[in-house]
């Protein structure tokens, strides 16, 4: 198969141009996505690739289905066409990249091309794959109610440049049935690397939109500029709050009790009061845990038991005795001995 390799530049919106490689060369494919490898761990913001696939024209009998023929693949200012239909289909180098976990790519409705790369054993990871059709919708609704896909020219109209209104009209459709020829002709070269480089710019322009005003500062720390939390994230922060508040009531709760033990172990340790006087009636509740007898021994209140002694102290002649005439007369006589206890004195048994 004869080999073929083509450098040309084309011109896009506000008059920049971009490079093209068109080639189906296996050593030229490696070399430069090698090189697109490179940008791409280089890359800080922009770390995607813009991707476009073109296909065989289908037969009008349907016997026979159609196949990859071109792909695409766009980063910067640069894009490489590699004619596919026109290799052994082998291709390692690009099979190797389009397989590649690490690496995003970005396309206008993917939904044909996925299968078509199936056929061909080429399978990019879905997590890193992003149809851009899922993230603008400029057309709005059908009469039915439902959402209308944008084509790639109406989203680089409303989101690149207007001069992408006329992007398809200045392609016939019938070109469409020419990706096997070999070497592509220039229109068709042209519209398969403009397609590419829009692709990139496309989501270049929506990245930038989402990384800055849609995307979540919870779910994407790096972008903090602005826009709002997702639902899950704003519950998460609520839970956060809650949390911190009910250690702050807790933290206030355990300082509270310190502060009163503190309190109290200050006031055992304080020396005791100089003030001698004792109570002469019993704190509340003292009096439940203390007998009569010895209550009455703790304090300063007139003790019964003095009494009696006393009354016996006089009986017994151990006190002086009294100026009372009874009591002196009963002292000094001898009474009569009695059965009577109370009658006799003590002593005189």
């Amino acid at each position: 198969m004869q080999a073929f390799t083509q450098i040309r530049t084309f011109t896009v919106h506000g008059g920049k141009e971009i490079d093209v490689v068109y080639t189906n060369e296996e050593e030229t494919m490696s070399k430069y996505l090698k090189m697109y490898a490179q940008w791409y761990a280089e890359e800080e913001e922009n770390k995607f690739v813009g991707l476009d696939l073109e296909y065989t024209p289908e037969d009008p009998n349907h016997e026979e289905d159609n196949y990859l023929a071109v792909v695409q693949l766009s980063m910067r200012n640069h894009v490489l066409v590699c004619h596919y239909s026109w290799t052994n289909g082998e291709c390692p180098a690009l099979r190797s990249f389009l397989q590649n976990q690490e690496i995003v790519f970005c396309t206008v409705d993917k939904r044909a091309d996925f299968i078509k790369l199936y056929y061909e054993k080429i399978i990019i990871p879905r997590e890193n794959w992003i149809d851009i059709q899922e993230f603008v919708n400029v057309k709005g609704l059908n009469e039915r109610g439902k959402l209308m896909r944008d084509g790639m020219a109406s989203l680089a109209t409303s989101i690149i440049d207007e001069s992408y209104s006329q992007m398809k009209d200045k392609f016939p459709p019938e070109r469409h049935n020419y990706w096997e020829e070999r070497p592509l002709s220039d229109l068709n070269l042209e519209y398969a690397a403009k397609d590419a480089y829009v692709s990139y710019q496309l989501y270049v322009k929506i990245w930038f939109f989402l990384r800055y005003l849609v995307f979540c500062p919870g779910c994407k720390k790096e972008d903090t500029l602005r826009g709002h939390l997702c639902d899950k994230c704003n519950k998460a922060e609520i839970e956060v709050e809650r949390a911190q508040k009910n250690a702050a009531a807790e933290i206030a709760r355990l300082n509270a009790e310190l502060a009163s033990v503190q309190a109290e172990l200050a006031r055992l340790k304080a020396p005791a009061s100089s003030d001698n006087t004792q109570q002469t009636s019993p704190p509340h509740g003292k009096r439940r845990k203390m007998n009569d007898e010895q209550w009455l021994e703790s304090s300063d209140a007139p003790k019964s038991s003095d009494y009696w002694q006393n009354l016996r102290k006089s009986w017994t002649g151990d006190e002086q005795k009294s100026d009372d005439p009874w009591t002196t007369e009963m002292s000094d006589q001898q009474s009569p001995k009695s059965d009577n206890p109370w009658l006799t004195k003590p002593g005189n048994y």
